[in-house]
């Protein structure tokens, strides 16, 4: 039961922060009017983000190592998984944003 819990605060925490990201997003394309430094910005932020699909490939080939062969997974929890890892690229995105926002 714990474990269904913790799972659900973390879709709940990437569903907010994918929403807030995409919200923010829209709000600096119109503040910027797309100028070069909102590119730049975005590009950056976009960058950092997908750094966090290596992340996912080490882990996708490294555990297996660790793992009994013979461990099946719902396509449910696979699901949920995959969800909670685009919720915290989009963190890191989001992250990556208002830094760079900050510094350029």
């Amino acid at each position: 039961m714990n474990e269904q819990i913790i799972l659900l605060i973390l879709i709940t925490v990437a569903t907010a922060v994918t929403l807030s990201t995409y919200i923010l997003k829209a709000k600096k394309q119109v503040q910027y009017k797309g100028d070069e430094r909102w590119q730049l910005i975005q590009l950056k932020a976009n960058n950092i983000a997908n750094s966090s699909n290596l992340i996912l490939l080490i882990i996708v080939v490294v555990l297996p190592l660790f793992v009994d062969l013979q461990t099946t997974i719902s396509f449910q929890r696979l699901t949920t998984f995959i969800l909670i890892f685009i919720g915290m690229r989009n963190l890191l995105e989001l992250g990556a944003i208002i830094y760079y926002d900050k510094q350029l």
